[in-house]
């Protein structure tokens, strides 16, 4: 008997990262997944994934999310090694959230889905001699 093939899950938390990072120095930028769901048969990954932006002043915050909404829905065209973003949507925001202290904030949420890689089934396990 075959065992299925495990689908290695690609890092997208990373590659958002790598896709907004150079933006912090018009502000501060942060992102997390918060959730991740592989959806059958197993080859569509669903991430879920925050963004804030947070600047000296609301304006300048709101300007640099809406430049993080335009980098992160354009991922669908962007190369990547691990797979391919294959769906983008925003499912909440961008919108104000000031910090605890008052600092200026907004906060955007995605829905993000990915397709590994052609061929990242992990590595079949060696045979005994």
């Amino acid at each position: 008997m075959t065992a299925a093939p495990v689908i290695v899950q690609p890092d997208l938390e990373a590659w958002v990262w790598a896709n907004i990072r150079h933006l912090t120095p018009l502000g501060e930028v942060t992102s997390f997944a918060y959730s991740a769901v592989q959806h059958w048969p197993g080859w569509i990954y669903a991430y879920f994934v925050q963004v804030d932006a947070r600047h000296r002043r609301k304006e300048a915050a709101r300007a640099l999310a809406e430049t993080v909404r335009q980098t992160i829905v354009a991922l669908p065209d962007v190369p990547w090694p691990e797979g391919t973003v294959c769906y983008v949507q925003p499912v909440e925001g961008p919108a104000w959230l000031p910090d605890d202290d008052g600092s200026p904030r907004y906060m955007a949420r995605y829905e993000i889905r990915v397709h590994p890689r052609r061929g990242a089934a992990a590595p079949a396990p060696a045979e005994a001699p």
